[in-house]
């Protein structure tokens, strides 16, 4: 990439600053880590919830970068004594610097006439995204939002890695308010669009499913706005409606027998599922490498995404089955002394539990079945609610034998009121002393929860 003074002109309400505000200087990359921060990086002062990189720029600029974008606030805050410091180098002073780093990706974004697909919703955009762009590989050179780099910085960061090189871009996007999707689309500007699906995530600010269809669905107006296309889920009701109402353009696909693209799981190859896709009168299965439904259904979207763009059926069948997710922490299988351990620790939310717990059901082991559940955060006023259906959830499937971790994880355990072997803990050492010991070779445990819960712990500790 290469971004210049002109570029950073462009900026709403900027004012440039230093002897070299006036030279051709130009940069290579953007960073927002004053750690990583390389000599030909225009480093972006943010302030975050833990650190404010204003406290970073003098460093910052000490080691050779050649400029930084700041906050007006910031530099009226400049004492005499360092003025003279800060004259040296390029001050980019702006009212928001979050708001300049997603206009400048904005500005670097419209330099290159590149395809772009956004990938937002509920529940597995991150497993979608990845398998969207192993199927696009085939026909393009494919940029796409490293992990989950989805929101107000990492889009703006995956946008400066554009390049005359790149013949697509998948992008994905992620929200915990309204007005989020809104704002990246803008950045981002893609022509095309993909929602999993509508599902109860961050409750305690969208309140309940209409607001979580509203918030995602703000992708869905503002593809209708510029004459855009989306790629419909079939099987969410949600979405269907959502369609029909602004009578955008779409490509469907599901297990709903009116979907463009249809698919189902023919069956289970141990823990992995073996899938059918069809597509007019066309038809091939494939063997996913990732675990559980999860994986079928974004198979199943990217075969879409594959089929529209004209990539041919084998390459589509390849793609999908070479996909490989492990080390995520997205329903990573993992065997450890015969006991098999599944790793979904990254997030939480009732309906990724849900499929998780299904999963579950369907596997088939030697030895017992095992559920270790923390908290599900972000739920609001329906905190309380969720964790007890989750409870009776783990009940009614079955299940003999589940360990709750976590404050609001106490109404799961409530939930569960009656089961075989229920358990709550309110100290992680102890729910991991208490899994070594009933834990046998041919069991399978499933160990799950918000992020910041960090169960993690408990899987390398077992």
């Amino acid at each position: 990439m290469k971004i210049g003074l002109e570029d950073l002109r462009k900026l709403r309400e900027c004012r440039v600053y230093g002897n070299k505000a006036s030279g051709k200087i130009t940069f290579s990359g953007v960073s927002i880590d004053s750690r990583s921060c390389k000599k030909t990086d225009l480093f972006f002062a943010i302030k975050g919830e833990r650190f404010d990189g204003h406290d970073f720029v003098k460093d910052v600029l000490k080691k050779g970068t050649k400029g930084a974008v700041v906050s007006q606030k910031w530099h009226n805050k400049i004492n005499k004594n360092e003025s003279g410091f800060f004259k040296k180098y390029l001050l980019v002073v702006v009212d928001d610097t979050v708001k300049s780093l997603g206009g400048l990706a904005s500005i670097h974004r419209n330099k290159f006439p590149v395809p772009v697909l956004a990938v937002g919703g509920s529940n597995g955009k991150t497993t979608a995204k990845e398998y969207i762009a192993g199927v696009l590989s085939k026909k393009f050179n494919v940029l796409k939002t490293e992990g989950n780099f989805n929101n107000e910085y990492g889009v703006p960061l995956t946008l400066f890695n554009l390049n005359e090189k790149h013949g697509f871009c998948v992008i994905e996007t992620g929200a915990n308010h309204f007005g989020e999707i809104a704002y990246l689309c803008n950045i981002a500007k893609p022509q095309f669009g993909i929602i999993t699906n509508i599902g109860k995530e961050h409750l305690e600010f969208f309140k309940d499913l209409k607001g979580v269809a509203k918030a995602e669905c703000e992708m869905v107006d503002y593809l209708y706005e510029n004459y855009g296309m989306f790629f419909l889920n079939k099987d969410d009701a949600y979405l269907d409606k959502k369609a029909q109402k602004t009578g955008i353009k779409c490509f469907s696909f599901g297990k709903n027998m009116k979907a463009d693209v249809k698919g189902r799981i023919k069956s289970f190859s141990g823990f992995n599922p073996v899938i059918e896709v069809r597509y007019g009168k066309e038809k091939f299965p494939a063997k996913l490498k990732m675990i559980g439904s999860q994986s079928f259904e974004a198979a199943l979207c990217a075969s879409a995404v594959g089929f529209y763009f004209g990539i041919k059926l084998s390459l589509i069948k390849k793609a999908l089955e070479d996909v490989d997710l492990h080390k995520n922490k997205r329903n990573e299988l993992k065997n450890k002394s015969g006991i098999w351990v599944i790793d979904d620790t990254y997030n939480s939310n009732p309906d990724s539990v849900k499929a998780a717990l299904e999963n579950m059901k369907r596997f088939r082991v030697n030895g017992k079945k095992h559920i270790v559940l923390a908290d599900m955060l972000e739920l609001g006023k329906m905190s309380i609610k969720e964790h007890l259906n989750t409870g009776k959830l783990v009940k009614s499937y079955g299940f003999e034998n589940l360990y709750t971790y976590g404050n609001c994880s106490y109404n799961t355990f409530k939930g569960a009121g009656g089961l075989k072997n229920n358990f709550y803990f309110s100290e992680k050492r102890t729910l991991i002393e208490f899994l070594r010991l009933n834990l046998k070779k041919g069991d399978i445990v499933l160990v799950k929860g918000s992020r910041s819960m960090k169960m993690e712990e408990v899987v390398e500790s077992l």
